[in-house]
């Protein structure tokens, strides 16, 4: 995930320094068309678009209900609106997208990403991390796993 620090040297003015990382898979067209980086705080999907990232992680019905908190019938609904998503479920689905996107970075293919995701993992507590990534924490959790795997760790 990418975080954004602002740093003061008197009256020199203020850096900007940015950390982590900035790529998206599903969503790479969707932020880039963004106009101004501070635009991407504003930035809604529609629930139409997340059909991608749903499939990769294989999630259910009851799977994408349970992450966007709604009752299973209410995604019907919305798929029949194209129903804009709220500013956070925006937020999680991107952080998702990141978080994929590093794993392929770090296994080198979506297949060999998806047998990690998909497998039961003894560092996230004999979890799946597809499973954890339904919840907010759950993705920063398997986004640390993928970082440390990143400097060598064994996860």
């Amino acid at each position: 995930m990418t975080h954004t620090w602002k740093i003061s040297f008197g009256e020199a003015g203020a850096e900007s320094i940015r950390t982590g990382n900035d790529s998206y898979y599903f969503f790479q067209e969707t932020v880039s068309m963004v106009s101004e980086p501070a635009a991407v705080y504003d930035l809604a999907v529609s629930f139409h678009d997340t059909g991608e990232i749903f499939d990769f992680l294989d999630f259910t019905q009851q799977d994408v209900s349970e992450m966007l908190e709604v009752d299973p019938s209410t995604l019907s609904r919305w798929r029949k609106e194209d129903r804009k998503l709220t500013k956070m479920l925006t937020k999680s689905i991107l952080d998702m997208d990141q978080v994929i996107a590093k794993g392929i970075q770090i296994f080198g293919s979506e297949e060999l990403l998806s047998q990690w995701l998909h497998a039961e993992n003894i560092s996230l507590g004999a979890q799946k991390p597809s499973v954890l990534m339904k919840n907010p924490y759950g993705i920063a959790r398997v986004d640390g796993a993928m970082e440390a795997m990143s400097w060598g760790a064994i996860l």
